[in-house]
């Protein structure tokens, strides 16, 4: 899958196109935002925060619009973070996998912790 397909699923999401003229969402975008990775993710989380803070609540419409939910789109993320050790992702928009691993690594001295996650249990213990 291109990232031109993903970049104008998330672009659609972003900007309302879709939903503002009245069109069914495009079938290959919203397929692309199902499969987006860390980094697309992360700005769609950003743009529904700032919504959020703006309106008192954020459009889910859009994700709607393709059938997509943004806790499931959250979960799948945060799953794959898991299994490939992103930790800040998880630090960021994982609290129950942050909490798993910070108990399986974190949970012991400073000095027998793994010098792969000192500075994941350090930033889980500043949130």
């Amino acid at each position: 899958m291109g990232r031109r397909m993903v970049w104008g699923g998330l672009l659609c999401l972003m900007t309302g196109f879709a939903a503002a003229e009245n069109l069914a969402p495009d079938q290959a975008a919203c397929a692309g935002l199902a499969q987006q990775g860390p980094e697309a993710f992360s700005q769609l989380a950003e743009q529904l925060e700032a919504e959020q803070k703006q309106r008192g609540g954020a459009s889910t419409d859009r994700l709607a619009a393709c059938g997509l939910d943004y806790d499931t789109l959250r979960q799948r993320q945060c799953n794959k973070a898991y299994n490939e050790q992103n930790l800040e992702f998880l630090l960021r928009y994982c609290r129950y996998e942050a909490w798993s691993l910070a108990r399986a690594q974190c949970e012991r001295g400073l000095d027998t912790i793994s010098p792969r996650y000192r500075e994941f249990c350090r930033a889980f213990g500043r949130e």
